[in-house]
């Protein structure tokens, strides 16, 4: 049997960056910290794939706004990320929860709009607290 390839634009679409938003909701604190944020992600990662797995999942902090950040990650790993965020509860001996939002294509079209002088006005971004 003759193994198959990827074609390139499946190997590019695997490699593109992908966006999404994360907040990060501990049970006796309303609004967390961008560290304590970073560290819970790095621990989820940690936890679910160990040491030597979590070195290959990238995950990159590239914004950061009352408790909600965006992170960027390649789009092969998107599962991985989410997973490990989903599976992960106990931080710090504090239960947790991460709430995960994808970023939308109108978000993408207002980043993209160079001819936008109003950068002052913020979206704000709604998640729903189940």
């Amino acid at each position: 049997m003759k193994k198959r390839h990827k074609s390139k634009a499946a190997r590019l679409a695997a490699e593109r960056d992908v966006e999404i938003y994360v907040r990060l909701e501990i049970e006796d604190q309303v609004i967390a910290e961008e560290y304590l944020l970073r560290n819970a992600i790095d621990r989820a990662i940690n936890t679910l794939f160990g040491e030597i797995g979590s070195q290959l999942i990238h995950v990159e902090i590239v914004s950061f706004r009352y408790g909600t950040a965006m992170i960027r990650t390649k789009a092969k790993m998107l599962n991985q990320v989410r997973c490990a965020l989903a599976f992960y509860g106990i931080h710090d001996k504090r239960e947790c929860a991460f709430r995960i939002d994808t970023k939308t294509e109108e978000d993408n079209n207002h980043d993209n709009d160079d001819d936008d002088d109003d950068d002052e006005e913020e979206k704000s971004l709604t998640m729903p607290m189940d």
